[in-house]
């Protein structure tokens, strides 16, 4: 026929706003201008409506989806011929060399569980827009090439990677789904649920007399609370308005986990959501055998008396190495869309006797949004012996495969060790979620099943921690010699690796080559045993990395010594720079000599001084940095 169709294939539609648009049918788009139709922004009962105002024509939400779950290392013998998964076999061998292979499929099944909840949330906020004409997953199957994008809850041969069912899948995708606009998951003891209920329905016919019915579950299966709204015919259209539901929670047992149900009378449509009641406050006090510290002096000093110590690192007393845990699972993959922090969830153990007064399954789940915020690092424990399991383990990136402790316990020397890198200090009044973790942690410290089997020594302790606030300490200040003012020399020195000093680079408009120089000087005289490096994190094409360098010092940043010369690899992870000696200089330059292939520039995220006469803990005044979140890089990542 002569219908005109447009589906943009670049997933966008630039150069307008929502708005009529004459001689096409529909639009395939991630957004119209600036107004998109996937990702988090509209989940917990929102919708893209507003992205809609004007348009004259259905929208196609494109791509949708592409959150990642961990690798499915079983799939490698089923690929056959030519067609060998390499891929796959570098990311086992990687996380071998790492010491938890025997680990894979349990992230698997955490990151897996993850990773649909994410789906069902995508799919949802689309289903409750008025007038969305649809939407395209990517994918309901992994896809193996452009960085290896494991997408899918299937995996690449259209298999269950065991984590998900139709029949579950189903109830949040579907020709016919209810949905409820879930604006919290966390409540207290006083507070009352209401939750408006609708329904999307594109099955063939409208429904005559549906009978909307709901239903609160507690985590035994035993049900706590139920109801029917008001018969109604159902059209074909979303947004379809059912009516809303009030229940207390007074009678509702502290801390527990909770599902509401709804469907329809006498079908097999359902749909669930999960939510958590936490008490309004706890009312015991701190345990007097334990202690609670951000100091890790202070824990090293109760500890070799024997204490039982619950520390809580400061997001910047961790080295680089120790990424930010992410709200969201890796979206595509990290080599496409590399970043700081990309993680895939959390691996628990919800019969482990610390978490007894805690409510959580084995994976990460949104209540869990409330320990981790406002930022929150991992603490890498590679270092310490290979026996010590996290309570609570953070799922790296399969690129990296860090061993990443969330909550864990040691002794060290005769005394107890129970470290969460989650703030349990902080506005702890309005974050019952951390609130009530720090109550079961500490309870369990007090008591006599708290018997860690793994001891280390108060320096595998201590060599845990790095202040990376030592350059802003040392009052450095940076700058090079780069024509462009967008060169940012700061940003290597300001202990934030989602910032990065660049030179060079074309889309800095600048046309200079090597050697690049960049110039840090210190109010005083600073005592250097060597530098620590950190490449730009956010670049999948690792612009500007540094090859080949010079590390000079001087006294008044005119006449220049020269300490070291090598080379640094290619590599987000850190990178160390041995003097060999101590070297005190109030001035240090490094020089870019050269690069990696083709490449022109160079870049850095952070740059830092080793010193052996720094105190991480000398300026308490200091107000504790905590970087902001890297702009998000998904509208630039496309699928195959």
């Amino acid at each position: 026929d002569n219908r005109r169709l447009y589906a943009s294939q670049s997933g966008r539609f630039f150069g307008r706003e929502s708005g009529p648009v004459d001689h096409i049918d529909y639009l395939i788009a991630i957004r119209i201008g600036s107004h998109r139709f996937r990702g988090p922004q509209v989940w917990n009962g929102g919708d893209w409506r507003a992205s809609l105002v004007g348009t004259n024509y259905p929208v196609i939400s494109h791509e949708t989806g592409q959150w990642c779950a961990f690798p499915d290392f079983r799939d490698i013998d089923k690929y056959t011929g030519a067609l060998q998964a390499h891929n796959l076999e570098i990311f086992r061998d990687s996380l071998a060399a790492h010491g938890m292979l025997d680990q894979a499929q349990d992230f698997l099944m955490a990151s897996g569980a993850f990773q649909l909840a994410c789906y069902k949330e995508d799919i949802e906020a689309l289903l409750r827009t008025p007038g969305m004409g649809g939407f395209q997953l990517l994918d309901l199957h992994d896809y193996p090439g452009q960085g290896t994008a494991l997408v899918g809850p299937l995996n690449v041969f259209w298999q269950s990677k065991g984590y998900v069912t139709p029949q579950l899948f189903r109830r949040f995708c579907n020709a016919t789904v209810p949905l409820a606009r879930m604006t919290r998951r966390i409540y207290t003891h006083s507070d009352d649920l209401r939750v408006p209920l609708e329904i999307a329905h594109f099955g063939p016919t409208p429904l005559s007399q549906a009978v909307p019915y709901w239903k609160i579950l507690n985590s035994r299966g035993q049900l706590m609370a139920s109801g029917t709204l008001e018969a109604r015919d159902i059209p074909i259209e979303n947004g379809i308005e059912l009516g809303t539901i009030s229940t207390s929670l007074k009678t509702f047992a502290t801390p527990g986990k909770y599902t509401l149900v709804a469907g329809l009378d006498g079908s097999d449509v359902k749909n669930d959501w999960a939510f958590w009641v936490y008490p309004d406050d706890i009312n015991d006090h701190m345990p007097d055998t334990v202690s609670v510290t951000q100091s890790p002096t202070e824990a090293v000093a109760s500890l070799a008396k024997g204490g039982r110590v619950l520390f809580v690192p400061a997001y910047n007393d961790l080295p680089w190495d120790c990424p930010p845990v992410e709200r969201l699972p890796i979206f595509w993959n990290g080599l496409m869309g590399p970043k700081w922090g990309r993680s895939l969830g959390l691996l628990c153990d919800p019969n482990h006797p610390a978490l007894s007064d805690f409510v959580t399954d084995f994976h990460y789940d949104w209540q869990w949004e409330d320990v981790i915020r406002p930022a929150c690092r991992a603490v890498n424990i590679e270092s310490l012996p290979s026996e010590l399991m996290p309570i609570v383990q953070v799922i790296d990136d399969w690129n990296r495969n860090y061993k990443l402790g969330l909550i864990f316990e040691c002794t060290v020397g005769p005394g107890k060790l129970m470290v969460c890198a989650a703030d349990l200090i902080s506005d702890l009044e309005t974050r019952p979620v951390a609130r009530q973790l720090r109550h079961s942690l500490t309870q369990y410290m007090a008591g006599d099943r708290f018997h860690p089997s793994v001891n280390i020594t108060p320096d595998q302790f201590t060599d845990l921690l790095f202040d990376d606030r030592i350059m802003q300490k040392l009052g450095a200040t940076a700058r090079d010699r780069s024509p462009s003012q967008r060169s940012r020399p700061r940003n290597a020195i300001d202990g934030n690796p989602n910032t990065v000093w660049s030179v060079g680079d074309v889309r800095n408009g600048t046309t200079v080559d090597y050697p690049f120089e960049l110039i840090i000087s210190f109010a005083k005289p600073v005592p250097m045993t060597g530098l620590l490096s950190l490449s730009r994190q956010n670049d999948r094409n690792h612009t500007g990395d540094i090859r080949e360098y010079a590390i000079d010092v001087s006294a008044d940043a005119e006449t220049w010594v020269s300490v070291v010369k090598g080379e640094w690899e290619s590599t987000y992870d850190p990178q160390t720079v041995d003097f060999g000696r101590i070297v005190m200089a109030k001035h240090l330059k490094l020089t870019a000599l050269s690069g990696f292939g083709n490449d022109k520039s160079a870049a850095l995220a952070e740059l830092t001084v080793l010193t052996p006469s720094f105190d991480m803990n000398q300026d308490a005044s200091l107000q504790t940095f905590i970087p902001p979140d890297e702009p998000t890089a998904t509208e630039d990542i496309e699928g195959p």
